[in-house]
């Protein structure tokens, strides 16, 4: 049997300004590579209105904490509108850049395999198990803060992409 605990609720930060949005792309996947996740894309929408795009995009980074019986999960939600193309010249050359609002959202997620030979046979057993993880010492701990980490990681990593954006790409 599978448990699933959320260990970090709703990170967000938003910006507006110029960004390229491949960049972006790039610096989360860099992100993702350099700390030993795997990427699954979830969602990639653009809709185009009249006010500029609308892009969503919806990934999970996956990592097995130990052997196989936990997982750190970290799900990133990014929400674009009012994205707009914009051409701009820098040391004598065009180059092509967005401009728009930007939401990010980030949720941490700790995923453990309860094995059933003992603490999952019997529902006694799993309350039991609950309660001592409760309240008196979780075994899960140190993976809880391990995914933490890593969304506040990410967190301060994108954070970082946005705030050179703005002195990059000064319009």
């Amino acid at each position: 049997m599978m448990e699933r605990k959320q260990v970090l609720y709703d990170l967000r930060t938003t910006y507006n300004g110029p960004f390229v949005v491949e960049d972006f792309y790039a610096e989360v996947d860099n992100w993702i590579k350099e700390k030993g996740y795997e990427k699954e894309p979830k969602k990639k929408m653009e809709h185009v209105t009249k006010n500029g795009k609308k892009i969503e995009w919806l990934i999970e980074a996956h990592m097995h904490m130990d052997m196989e019986h936990t997982m750190g999960i970290i799900s990133l939600r990014a929400l674009m509108d009012n994205v707009k193309e914009v051409i701009i010249k820098k040391d004598g050359k065009k180059i092509r850049i967005n401009y728009g609002d930007v939401l990010i959202n980030i949720d941490g997620w700790r995923y453990a395999m309860v094995h059933m030979s003992f603490w999952g046979m019997k529902p006694i057993y799993y309350f039991i198990r609950a309660l001592i993880d409760k309240h008196i010492y979780n075994f899960l701990d140190k993976h809880d803060s391990m995914v933490i980490d890593d969304c506040r990681g990410l967190f301060k990593r994108i954070r970082a992409f946005f705030g050179l954006q703005k002195y990059k790409y000064v319009i």
